[in-house]
């Protein structure tokens, strides 16, 4: 009776590759020698055209060199072309910031695409504000849109970084104009557009004078702000020595806006940064301010204030704009919960008119409410007022300007922590007026079901603790247990995959009541009470060294303040 079978013996192509470049590292059976630069590399051509579709091609078409034992290889150095003979024997190749360009190089002559595309990764994966540039130049010269496309995003993103860098001040002017063209640069105000602008000019000034009136009309003057006018761009020697620029200035702040190009009015992007509002900064003064962390400066500003002095909030953002809801204010110094008012305002601050508006109240006034963003609505759940905890939950649509409940939590909690992770909603601790006691559980909730479950709990019960999603897991930060008066430096992740909460490093100084927020895959921990003091102090955690590090510090101390970045 006949029969067969197929057999497959893993890492047999590997294993015949390893003896083939060993055969090479011995000269042994090589068919073909490539000469870089003075320089010879005993190859075979099974192997090199099983590899390369540009050698195949070489070695099966006709072409000249098809019937040559040695065959030049021009645009490649020796040592690049040592790497490249490797790779295609082995499949490995060291990468480092010294090699990654010219192996890419060679990579794409001799039309490697895996090859390109790791060291495509791997120059993405070190990107920063000093080589920004010079990487989107370099991809722009190999066509490497990916890459152009990351590099030029990460310049747009990190503009008021960029523009100290040696490769900015080195643009060429047409460079230069090709970035001050584009929407996204993310800036505060055009007034660092003109800084930016007259720092590359001064830097080769007896040169770029000549260029400054065709550099200046693409900074929008009419977006700059009065006083940067007069106190920095009139007075400006490359402005007032040059006709055309004062023309330019004059045209821009006398014509009427139909006389000018539409996008003179277009504001730039404002970067993404952490902003922090309300809470308290003594027993009984609640704060109406807001303050904006500036990247640039490393220092925190203060801003239109909200018209609604609050602490306790819950804060969220979503479609470019903070969410401020809920919240309380002691209306006298009586520590009794009856000289409360519990809050049931919203409002609304926008960053690009820096401006507050309100929206539709909660449906029940209250504080220490939980808020997240969440599939397009903003959901605020529990909270508490002088009689109880709620489990309650709504979400507010700004479609509508309505407030909608959707199925209560199963548990009462105010202050706990609430994050989105994987499409889920996950709540955790919080404190139930009710029983006197704070929650160690956790419960998650699926917005397709309406419904809440419970899952793994905490290892502390605990109240006014932060809770965010970073990277496929959830982190519950700091908080109070109020029954033994304890106020946690306790970090605690929770893997969404294994369902299990493990310690993290702890935060350097006890805190509840923080605000905590993700900003470019880094947990920031923002004011909070240590058990004695309202703080000023902001911490900062590296998920990938596990360190948390003090960051700059708020211009004024509070504690039950909301914090979100836009």
């Amino acid at each position: 009776m006949a029969s067969r079978c197929r057999i497959d013996i893993p890492m047999y192509s590997n294993d015949c590759l390893r003896a083939m470049n060993e055969m090479r590292s011995k000269s042994l059976l090589c068919d073909v020698i490539l000469c870089v630069d003075r320089c010879e590399f005993p190859a075979h051509r099974i192997v090199l055209a099983g590899a390369s579709r540009y050698l195949q091609a070489m070695f099966t078409n006709g072409m000249l060199e098809s019937g040559k034992t040695k065959i030049e290889l021009g645009g490649i150095d020796p040592q690049t072309m040592a790497s490249l003979l490797e790779f295609v024997y082995t499949g490995s190749v060291e990468l480092t910031t010294a090699n990654v360009q010219q192996l890419y190089a060679g990579a794409s002559l001799l039309h490697l695409p895996s090859l390109a595309s790791s060291c495509s990764n791997f120059l993405e994966a070190h990107v920063d504000y000093s080589n920004c540039i010079g990487i989107r130049a370099f991809a722009d010269l190999y066509s490497c849109s990916s890459l152009e496309h990351f590099a030029f995003k990460y310049i747009c993103e990190h503009f008021l970084e960029v523009v100290q860098s040696d490769e900015f001040l080195e643009l060429s002017k047409d460079g230069l104009i090709n970035l001050l063209k584009c929407n996204l640069l993310q800036v505060y105000s055009e007034d660092e557009i003109f800084n930016a602008v007259e720092l590359w000019i001064v830097h080769c000034y007896e040169q770029r004078k000549n260029y400054a009136s065709e550099v200046l009309q693409h900074v929008r003057l009419p977006l700059i702000s009065l006083e940067f006018l007069e106190t920095r761009v009139v007075p400006a020697s490359f402005v007032k020595n040059d006709s055309k620029c004062q023309m330019l200035l004059a045209t821009a702040l006398n014509d009427h806006e139909s006389n000018l190009p539409p996008y003179m009015f277009l504001p730039r992007t404002q970067p993404r940064t952490l902003y922090t509002v309300g809470g308290r900064n003594s027993d009984f003064c609640q704060l109406p301010s807001l303050e904006q962390f500036d990247v640039a400066n490393k220092k925190w500003l203060t801003l239109e204030p909200m018209t609604c002095a609050r602490t306790a909030v819950g804060a969220c953002a979503l479609n470019g704009c903070l969410y401020v809801i809920g919240g309380e204010c002691a209306n006298s110094t009586s520590s009794l919960h009856g000289d409360t008012t519990y809050k049931k305002t919203v409002e609304v601050y926008h960053p690009r008119e820096k401006t507050w508006h309100k929206v539709e109240d909660l449906t029940i006034p209250r504080s220490f409410v939980s808020a997240v963003a969440f599939d397009g609505y903003v959901y605020a759940l529990g909270g508490e007022d002088r009689l109880c905890s709620y489990s309650f939950v709504e979400k507010y649509d700004p479609a509508g300007d309505f407030w909608v409940q959707v199925q209560s939590m199963k548990r009462r909690r105010s202050g706990a922590g609430t994050a989105v992770c994987n499409d889920l909603l996950y709540v955790a601790g919080g404190y139930d007026r009710g029983i006197h006691a704070d929650r160690a559980s956790v419960e998650c909730y699926d917005p397709k079901l309406d419904q809440w479950t419970f899952v793994t709990e905490l290892e502390k019960a605990r109240s006014g603790l932060g809770l965010v999603s970073l990277n496929g897991c959830i982190y519950a930060v700091g908080g109070r247990n109020r029954s033994s008066d304890s106020y946690f430096d306790l970090v605690e992740r929770y893997d969404t995959q294994t369902h299990h909460w493990s310690p993290v490093a702890p935060m350097n100084s006890p805190r509840a009541w923080a605000a905590v927020v993700v900003h470019k895959e880094n947990i920031f921990a923002i004011g909070g009470f240590d058990g004695a003091n309202r703080l000023n102090t902001v911490e900062m955690y590296d998920s990938v060294k596990n360190i948390w590090t003090n960051v700059e510090g708020l211009n004024v101390s509070r504690a039950g303040c909301g914090a979100s970045v836009l």
